[in-house]
């Protein structure tokens, strides 16, 4: 699933649904297989590789009230001693709703094809009842087909 390159990107997440103001919510993905894109050999091995996956999730706020959507990102490896292993963005939409999503991802262990990943981000509304509004995420790509994670809409645009 992940290679070291790439180690996945990572998943995403997303949600928008519900029209209550600085709402929490936690989120599931199911992701398709990733596709790499190339990366480059370099003394530490593969560097800034990428890949490209899609998926469906299924949000879950607060309220009780659940959404669900398309997610497709784009991620690519970091260099060796880099903050993050890998750097995300991902595109979600729900209905005629969308939003986008920035991560940075690291390894959960020792960094490997099939070691999950935590990712920290945010995310920010593009059309639809969060539109031009901005919010935190977290996300735990545990499997080659699953991550989880919980996010926040902010009150303000």
């Amino acid at each position: 699933m992940k290679k070291a390159s790439f180690s996945i990107i990572a998943a995403t997440s997303l949600s928008f649904g519900g029209a209550a103001y600085a709402q929490s919510f936690t989120f599931d993905v199911v992701w398709k297989p990733v596709e790499s894109v190339g990366g480059l050999t370099g003394p530490d091995g593969p560097q800034y590789g990428g890949g490209a996956v899609s998926g469906t999730y299924t949000t879950t706020y607060a309220d009780g009230t659940k959404t669900s959507g398309t997610a497709r990102c784009v991620g690519m490896g970091q260099p060796h001693g880099s903050i993050f292993a890998i750097h995300l963005t991902c595109t979600t939409t729900e209905g005629k709703d969308t939003a986008t999503e920035v991560y940075g991802c690291n390894y959960i262990g020792k960094p490997g094809p099939d070691t999950p990943l935590g990712c920290i981000g945010g995310i920010e509304g593009k059309s639809g009842p969060y539109a031009g509004r901005r919010g935190g995420l977290t996300m735990e790509w545990y499997s080659k087909t699953g991550a989880r994670g919980t996010g926040q809409w902010y009150e303000t645009k």
